[in-house]
């Protein structure tokens, strides 16, 4: 299949019938005094048709060794992947004990990346931060232990931000994803990745908001207390946490994980049927879209109030499912997540053996099916905003599979090195526009490298017609009308 305009917009019709309704008066401790059921997260707890807005602290912990486990003598093997996946699915067994009390609710790991939220004491930000700050650095603690017990390096970089974001649950069964949108998200996010320096940081933002003699200068910059850090530690008792680490560095029994190479198309893998012992391995182009300008936009929706909060939840919702809709329906795709308002996801071709150059251009031909939805979404919802679509697009051998816990908590994860710079890649991009790594340039065709050198991306009928795709609509009027082929010969009398 391939997209398609009637089809697009049949879909983006039915997405506006599901966006999700908005009660900016209900905070997430009114959610969770709500739930009967155990208590597992904000995945397992917030309803799917419901957006809320929330305040409170984002806490990310970057995991700073994660891309030196990726290969093995420069190469990325079955060994190699399997310690990367052996070194995250430790983390995040003990990272899940985060949502077994009250000290913070666990949203979503995305890679060598965990994102928290803290919300109690409601409406004291500088005790929010406080809770944070213990928890990174017990966070902290338990990865040196884990680390020593296990044999894997152990560096963590901590981001903190306070403040109100957009959340909202979207997806079914063991595909949900929880998404914050706003500033306190996507900078704590920043924060984390910023440099190769372990420790803790808080924002500009969260730094007035902390407790007096939390924040120190050191070297002309703003830091830490490390007196403020070791007493918060010491304030709460993290029981679960204690017991979780306990029980993960004794553990002698580690996950076997095993790799089959899928059957195509990707779109066709089911997470839920995965598990360390049934992964799937292959060569991919792994994908990673961001909206460009959009956590401007919902800060501003935020500050408007309620109806413009209402605005931006259509919009995201309707962009979010149509982007899924065209990575899996329409180029046979898996998405993995959603991170914020962005999507991961790869796309593969090759039955038997890896197809590189096909892979790479299955992914631009992708890239541009979602910027021609991407502008008919807009259109549907009637949105003049100032925002983009900006792709990263890597390719190389990528597992798949579930981490962590079973159940509706377990992780999906895709984990290489084209998963991590697909998304560098895209970080690289200024504004909107697409952009290869350098080993989907390497493998990608000359007719992809030609139409990617802009670096623009280009309605889907357009890009179709430059790489002389059979959907193009210029190679449908040749087949249709021969003559109209510009070098086509004339028949001899």
């Amino acid at each position: 299949m391939s997209w398609n305009a009637d089809r697009a917009k049949t879909r983006i019709r039915e997405h506006l019938k599901t966006v999700p309704d908005v009660d900016s008066n209900i905070a997430l401790d009114s959610a969770r005094a709500q739930t009967t059921v155990r208590k597992s997260g904000l995945i397992g707890r917030l309803p799917i048709r419901q957006a809320f807005l929330v305040e409170g602290v984002h806490l990310y912990g970057q995991l700073l060794d994660f891309d030196g486990l990726v290969a093995e003598g420069g190469s990325e093997t079955e060994t190699s992947h399997r310690r990367l996946l052996r070194f995250l699915n430790m983390h995040y067994r003990v990272w899940d004990a985060v949502v077994d009390n009250d000290d913070g609710d666990r949203v979503d790991y995305h890679g060598a990346r965990l994102h928290a939220v803290i919300t109690s004491p409601a409406g004291d930000a500088a005790a929010q931060i406080t809770r944070a700050v213990a928890l990174a650095g017990k966070l902290t603690e338990a990865s040196e232990r884990l680390g020593q017990a296990h044999g894997f390096p152990s560096r963590i970089r901590f981001g903190i931000d306070h403040g109100r974001c957009l959340a909202m649950t979207t997806g079914r069964s063991h595909e949900k994803d929880t998404l914050f949108l706003g500033r306190p998200a996507n900078h704590a996010a920043k924060l984390a990745a910023a440099e190769d320096e372990a420790g803790i940081f808080l924002t500009e933002t969260a730094q007035p908001r902390a407790r007096p003699g939390a924040v120190r200068k050191s070297a002309g910059r703003t830091v830490l207390d490390e007196t403020y850090i070791r007493d918060a530690v010491r304030s709460f008792a993290f029981d679960s946490l204690e017991r979780r680490i306990d029980e993960v560095a004794q553990d002698a029994v580690e996950p076997i994980f095993r790799f089959k190479r899928p059957e195509l198309p990707l779109a066709s893998v089911k997470f839920a049927d995965l598990s360390p012992a049934n992964s799937v391995r292959m060569g991919m182009a792994s994908i990673f879209a961001d909206i460009d300008g959009f956590t401007d936009f919902v800060d501003q929706a935020i500050e408007g109030g309620a109806v413009e909060i209402k605005k931006a939840v259509r919009t995201v919702h309707v962009i979010r499912e149509e982007l899924n809709s065209v990575l899996n329906d329409d180029f046979d795709g898996k998405r993995v997540r959603f991170v914020g308002d962005c999507i991961q996801g790869c796309v593969a071709e090759g039955e038997r053996t890896d197809d590189g150059p096909g892979s790479v251009r299955q992914a631009v031909m992708c890239a541009n099916g979602m910027q021609s939805s991407f502008d008919l979404c807009l259109e549907a919802v009637d949105s003049d905003t100032e925002i983009g679509l900006a792709i990263g697009v890597e390719y190389g051998p990528t597992p798949m599979t579930r981490l962590g816990y079973r159940g509706e908590d377990s992780v999906r994860c895709a984990a290489s090195r084209a998963t991590i710079n697909a998304e560098r890649t895209q970080q690289s991009i200024e504004g909107s526009g697409i952009r290869l790594g350098l080993v989907a340039q390497q493998v990608a065709d000359a007719a992809v490298r030609r139409i990617i050198a802009t670096g623009r991306l280009m309605s889907f009928d357009s890009a179709s017609d430059l790489l002389g795709a059979p959907q193009s609509p210029a190679v449908q009027i040749i087949r249709s009308a021969p003559a109209a082929r510009s070098h086509t010969s004339r028949p001899k009398r």
